[in-house]
């Protein structure tokens, strides 16, 4: 074949598709390495009239398969995904409505180049739960849905909570679980280990947590306890553990808060590297702070 071949072809599919009353999602794939002006726009242009002809709006989508999209306007074409989007909406004629991007983060790029995308005029942003897709992985919904909220201030009605139940799902039934330092789901993601950051935190939780996790996502601000947590760390993790709040809390100059750091810095004074598991601290505070927490 050669490309008036191919064109025509594929033109004959989506005019088969139009009679069977199905409407036509057509996609271009690798087009961040194709030749927009030579194809791509010629290609969009004749779905636009067989759309137009049939009062069916076909829609188009940008796959960027190998992930070679970058965010700059001042790159160029096939690369640059706002000349892209530009070229399809204003070279093209094709409705923002009817254009979708769908990206792969080969280069790391995948959550940018859907904003950038969306920002210069494409409506649909293709999205898979934490990442999932071939070899790196597509734009990840949980990325995509705080992007909006940021891009719009609002959530349109969207519970982000179940963000966190979906990666408990997939963890309980599906054995994955998400890297730790993943954004929104990692098991530190909105944890601290520093000493610092968590004195800051009981003050005010706006010093060092990026938004109100706890009610975003279900996920209250978390410490990991190692010996750069400092008392005001272990107070933390204590305060937390116990729901105690306002004039309730253990300050870090309470005297069992001391002696559990004093244990803390034993522990790790003696070549320790892993931060402290949850059952270890329970037992440290049954011991020092039995008044408040009597049994684990």
């Amino acid at each position: 074949w050669d490309r008036k071949k191919a064109l025509d072809n594929y033109l004959g599919i989506v005019k088969a598709s139009l009679e069977a009353g199905v409407l036509p999602r057509c996609h271009f794939e690798d087009v961040t390495r194709a030749d927009i002006y030579g194809f791509v726009v010629p290609f969009a242009v004749e779905l636009m009239k067989l759309a137009e002809e049939s009062k069916v709006p076909i829609k188009i989508r940008l796959c960027d398969t190998m992930g070679y999209g970058v965010p700059y306007p001042g790159a160029t074409l096939p690369r640059s995904v706002p000349r892209l989007v530009h070229a399809m909406t204003h070279d093209a004629g094709v409705p923002s409505a009817q254009l979708e991007w769908h990206g792969h983060n080969d280069f790391y790029k995948v959550l940018i180049n859907a904003s950038t995308a969306w920002l210069y005029g494409v409506a649909g942003a293709n999205g898979t739960v934490l990442g999932f897709g071939e070899r790196t992985g597509n734009t990840p919904i949980e990325g995509l849905v705080f992007e909006y909220a940021m891009l719009t201030g609002s959530l349109n009605g969207m519970d982000t909570t179940a963000i966190t139940d979906i990666s408990k799902y997939l963890e309980e039934n599906c054995s994955y679980k998400a890297p730790v330092t993943t954004p929104f789901v990692g098991e530190n993601f909105n944890v601290t280990a520093a000493g610092i950051h968590a004195d800051g935190v009981i003050k005010n939780e706006e010093i060092y947590n990026i938004f109100d996790t706890a009610g975003l996502l279900n996920r209250p601000l978390g410490v990991n306890i190692t010996d750069k947590s400092g008392a005001a760390g272990i107070a933390f993790w204590v305060n937390q553990r116990l729901h105690l709040t306002g004039d309730k809390k253990i300050d870090k100059r309470h005297p069992g808060i001391e002696k559990i750091y004093e244990w803390v810095v034993k522990e790790f004074s003696t070549g320790r590297t892993a931060s402290l598991s949850t059952e270890e601290m329970v037992g440290q505070v049954t011991e020092h702070l039995p008044e408040y927490f009597k049994s684990a």
